[in-house]
């Protein structure tokens, strides 16, 4: 047996060990959950029904028949190797969870979804280990497969359809599309949610079928493989039988009425994108006792570096993490369970954005480094050193400045101490290990500047990765923002610079009028319009009534999607002229040869547009967008201007460094703005990789 197998092997043995180790540990230690009440009672009705042999009973047992029936029979099955106890009580959605639940059945159900969580491991083990030991220990995936919910079973159904479609993608056999096919039906009498992945299938069945010029009977097996998973839905979901399309209309529209009207989820008002904060969250700030290791976080972001990796091994796992994600996206109930229908896929893509970046770093140490000429270095130290010392005075020692405040507890009580010198003196002193570092309860309030150490970051960091969603938020914002720019802007200059059209000039002027404007002034502007009560919306509102067309935005305050909405106006305003320019000098710099070659050699215009026009601007174009990205993520006087408590890190800093506010906390001001620069260092670098590939990424 070769090595490299052995290793393959002994990696899979280490996976599982600790797979199942972390999830036997948290069906111990978990507190009892929302929901857990509910499906115990499905479950022990269905244990009653075989323990009492009344199989005509399943035609109509199904408590919460919102959901199907599947993975409630097998939480009944797993009750039968406990004493039968009394019925849980029927308690509202809207209850706390019941902590007085039957220990033998709580240990039974959960240990049931925890070994079925466990197989989903396994399996993705043997496709990839490093994707194994992600999903391992991911915790929010380890949590809702230790508990009593219905999460793991679809799990692991719909993996096994995703790799069942693979094999019959890989060699075409008919068994493989089959028993694909059965996993899907299964999957749908499981949860209906997951039953996204199987979009994902087709789209990319669908893609290959055009790649193997074979489209026509793509549509027939389809048509089957579909028609084969409704039987087998209907065939492993008993309480449908009696009455299919009433019930069946009952359960799936349920779901739609829930998201919208349901107590708890008006209570929760989730933004929008509420999954992505989810995706980076951990629920071991809810359960300290029980998750030791928090990588959620971690495997996402080496998952937005794998990508483009994973897409070129299998772009189906990237269908199902991005059409998934999508989904949950514009799904209006955002409970953070969700996520698992993507954690496959998203284990897959960070083990090859681990695998990728530890490539990068092994390629860089082998790398040869430059010879430099040190005549040419001496010439050239004379034109550098103005710069540097600009550099150094405006940028080095206001950075130096702030790491030293972050290193203590400098608030507006000792400001008079710390700038008579007793910054320098507790850093000095605390970095030499003359002064203990201290360790003062939050909001600092000391006369007198104290050394804390690094002691503030770790706290800080979790509330601005996990706590309030707000890093979520300010990359959300920030693609989101900037992408509306880059495509208005270059969508104006590429109308702006057609044949024919009239007052271009004017045009053009017209469109860099915003840019002119200063951010806070443009930002006040806005608030005149949207400003609730007095604004001009709500007076348009006020006068016209019903037959006012801009209506549903009355309200926008206390609903986050509709004043992500709002935000999103004033901030594509003001931002996209400056791409307009740039893309606008960019065209006038590429040759008319080139766009009459392409012409003549039958291209059309996307093809013109996507394989010569965005290359060829990319040099003058990808300056503006890390440009106007770095200003979205740091937007600051829009969010100021207009009525919201936080915005970005940036308006969280000044919240807590101004006074006036009832902040006056000018460490951990200075802790958010090292933080911030940081993470816009990686940003920016990561997407600087990712344009400098963009060409394999087009011709994929």
């Amino acid at each position: 047996m070769q090595t490299k197998t052995i290793w393959r092997i002994l990696s899979i043995l280490v996976v599982l060990t600790l797979a199942w180790g972390l999830r036997a540990n948290a069906v111990q230690k978990l507190s009892i959950d929302y929901d857990e009440d509910d499906y115990m009672r499905a479950g022990q009705e269905y244990a009653h029904l075989i323990r009492t042999s009344d199989w005509s009973g399943f035609l109509e047992a199904n408590y919460r028949p919102e959901h199907p029936p599947l993975a409630k029979i097998v939480m009944g099955i797993s009750f039968l190797s406990a004493p039968e106890e009394k019925l849980v009580a029927d308690r509202p959605t809207t209850s706390e969870p019941n902590k007085y639940l039957p220990r033998p059945l709580v240990k039974a159900g959960r240990m049931t979804n925890a070994i079925l969580g466990w197989l989903t491991v396994a399996l993705l083990a043997f496709v990839n280990p490093l994707a194994g030991l992600a999903l391992a220990n991911h915790t929010f995936t380890i949590k809702y497969v230790s508990q009593i919910m219905l999460e793991a079973l679809p799990s692991l159904t719909s993996f096994l359809m995703v790799l069942t479609y693979l094999q019959f993608k890989k060699n075409r056999k008919q068994s493989w599309l089959i028993t694909s096919a059965v996993f899907l039906g299964l999957t749908a009498a499981s949860k209906y949610l997951y039953c996204v992945i199987g979009i994902a299938i087709l789209v990319d069945w669908l893609m290959d079928a055009k790649d193997r010029e074979e489209v026509k009977p793509f549509f027939k097996q389809a048509l089957l493989w579909g028609f084969l998973g409704v039987i087998i839905f209907f065939a492993a979901n008993p309480f449908l039988w009696a009455d299919p399309i009433q019930r069946l209309r009952e359960s799936v529209f349920y779901h739609a009425g829930y998201s919208t009207g349901a107590e708890e989820v008006q209570r929760s008002n989730y933004p929008f994108w509420q999954q992505l904060n989810w995706l980076v969250f951990s629920p071991s700030i809810w359960h300290p006792n029980v998750f030791k290791f928090s990588p959620d976080f971690i495997i996402s972001i080496f998952a937005v570096v794998g990508l483009g990796r994973l897409w070129k091994k299998e772009r189906l796992y990237v269908l199902w993490l991005g059409i998934t994600l999508l989904f949950l996206l514009v799904w209006p109930t955002k409970w953070p369970q969700y996520i698992l229908t993507l954690t496959v896929p998203l284990s897959l893509a960070a083990a090859e954005g681990l695998t990728q970046t530890w490539q990068e770093i092994v390629a860089a140490f082998k790398s040869k480094r430059p010879i430099y000429n040190k005549k040419e270095t001496r010439q050239a130290i004379p034109w550098l050193v103005p710069g540097l010392i600009a550099f150094a005075v405006l940028t080095l020692l206001p950075f130096l400045f702030q790491i030293a405040v972050s290193l203590t507890d400098f608030n507006s009580a000792s400001i008079r101490d710390g700038f008579q010198g007793g910054i320098w003196r507790e850093v000095s002193g605390g970095l030499t290990g003359e002064i203990e570092p201290a360790n003062p309860e939050f909001p600092f309030r000391s006369k007198e500047v104290q050394y804390t150490g690094f002691s503030g970051y770790l706290p800080i960091f979790q509330y601005v990765v996990t706590g309030e969603g707000v890093f979520i938020f300010n990359i959300f914002w920030m693609v989101v923002s900037t992408g509306l720019q880059v495509i208005l802007g270059f969508g104006l200059a590429i109308l702006l610079n057609q044949r024919g059209v009239k007052l271009g000039k004017f045009w053009q002027a017209l469109f860099i009028l915003p840019w002119a404007i200063p951010e806070f002034i443009g930002g006040l502007m806005w608030l005149n319009i949207f400003v609730p009560e007095i604004g001009w919306l709500s007076l348009a509102a006020k006068k016209y009534g019903e037959s006012f067309p801009l209506q549903f935005l009355i309200g926008w305050e206390r609903t986050p999607s509709l004043w992500f909405l709002i935000f999103l106006i004033p901030a594509v305003w003001y931002g996209f002229p400056l791409i307009m320019l740039a893309v606008n000098a960019g065209l006038k710099t590429i040759p008319k040869e080139v766009f009459e070659a392409a012409s003549i050699d039958g291209a059309d215009s996307w093809q013109t547009l996507r394989h010569m026009t965005i290359p060829l601007l990319m040099p003058v174009l990808l300056p503006a967008i890390i440009i106007r990205g770095i200003y979205a993520f740091n937007q600051f006087y829009l969010f100021q201007a207009l009525p919201f408590r936080d915005g970005t890190l940036a308006n969280i800093s000044y919240n807590v460094f101004n006074p006036s506010t009832g902040g006056g906390q000018f460490a951990i001001s200075a802790i958010i703005n090292i933080l911030t620069v940081i993470i816009l260092i990686g940003l920016v670098s990561l997407f600087n990789r990712r344009m400098q590939t963009r060409e394999e990424f087009i011709n994929a």
